[in-house]
């Protein structure tokens, strides 16, 4: 009987063993002669509110360098949150890449994602990732006023009137029904519109001008992108969303103006490590890459946002960050603690 007990528990540890050996080589990672991690036969999990591009061309080159395969989900900034919120004691996702640099420091707050400082984070501006490691930006974009070039020459020009440049030209009744933008309560670009003008301006003033804005705007979009998508095609004649996708159309094809106004709100794009997430070892060399040299550079090509990388060459820009007079105090951590105040805010104004 005793020699029964002995070989049963012998075998319990023989198992106890074999699982943890099995949890331990999921951390062991193998480096291939080229320096690149061996991660065939793993996958990673992704939610992606950058522009789609951004998103599969880093995803992609990760897969290309280590062999580890990839599933993502694009969405807007408020319901990629939503989503971990739904999913923070059982994650699906390993990261949360892009969107307004707000929402991330809400899953900061609320203890969605977990701290992980990227060896590359050392080549980070300082502004632009957070201190405690919980996310660090890859790049940075201002707000933008978008004018779709062709209507404006035909139906507005002859009149007289001066291609709009400031917030404060949008107020005019003559654009009554031409204005598309994202709405506060789904996109992260429209709550960096909000947030943004009741920093610069006060709230009392703030509210004053959202009012006048909001009764000239003809459609609220559920995500950041699409505006300048309808003023490329024409179905409205001004757009209010970040620069970078305006240059994106522009760079498709369509024939648009862009000007950032005077004190315009910016985010920065950022990545965070979701809390638990089931590949919380790969979620790490994924960040990595993203904010290496090679992962900025390839974002070059594609992107027209201005990097993070103190190291990164923008004499390709025709601009550089110095040249925009943007809000350079916009606080992101403070829009992120008041997002529910200023949302709210937004739908009482009638």
């Amino acid at each position: 009987m005793r020699i029964k007990k002995l070989l049963y528990i012998f075998l319990v540890s023989l198992v106890m063993v074999f699982f943890t050996s099995c949890g331990d080589s999921k951390t062991k990672v193998i480096y291939k002669k080229d320096g690149y991690p061996d991660l065939k036969g793993r996958n990673l999990v992704v939610y992606v509110a950058s522009r789609e591009d951004v998103g599969k061309l880093l995803l992609e080159m990760f897969k290309e360098k280590t062999g580890c395969t990839y599933e993502y989900m694009r969405m807007p900034t408020e319901e990629a949150v939503a989503r971990v919120r739904v999913e923070k004691d059982y994650p699906k996702a390993d990261i949360f890449m892009g969107g307004t640099c707000d929402a991330h420091t809400v899953m900061k707050d609320e203890q969605l994602s977990e701290q992980y400082k990227s060896e590359n984070a050392k080549n980070i501006l300082e502004p632009y990732k957070d201190k405690d490691g919980y996310w660090t930006g890859f790049e940075l974009e201002p707000l933008s006023i978008a004018i779709n070039k062709e209507r404006w020459e035909k139906e507005f020009k002859p009149r007289g009137i001066k291609v709009p440049t400031e917030y404060e030209d949008l107020l005019n009744p003559i654009y009554k029904g031409e204005i598309v933008m994202p709405d506060p309560k789904t996109s992260g670009t429209a709550y960096t519109i909000v947030a943004s003008l009741v920093q610069s301006m006060g709230t009392d003033k703030a509210i004053e001008y959202l009012k006048g804005l909001k009764s000239n705007v003809g459609q609220f979009t559920v995500n950041g992108y699409t505006p300048c998508q309808k003023v490329g095609t024409g179905e409205y004649l001004i757009g209010i969303n970040f620069l970078g996708d305006q240059l994106m159309m522009k760079k498709s094809g369509f024939d648009m103006i862009t000007n950032v106004p005077k004190n315009a709100g910016w985010t920065i794009d950022a990545i965070s490590k979701i809390k638990k997430g089931p590949n919380e070892d790969i979620a790490n060399l994924f960040i990595d890459f993203c904010l290496s040299e090679e992962g900025a550079n390839a974002l070059k090509n594609i992107s027209m946002g201005f990097p993070t990388r103190e190291d990164i060459d923008m004499s390709y820009k025709a601009k550089t960050l110095s040249d925009l007079e943007i809000y350079k105090e916009y606080d992101f951590y403070k829009a992120g603690k008041e997002k529910e105040f200023l949302v709210d805010m937004w739908e009482k104004i009638n």
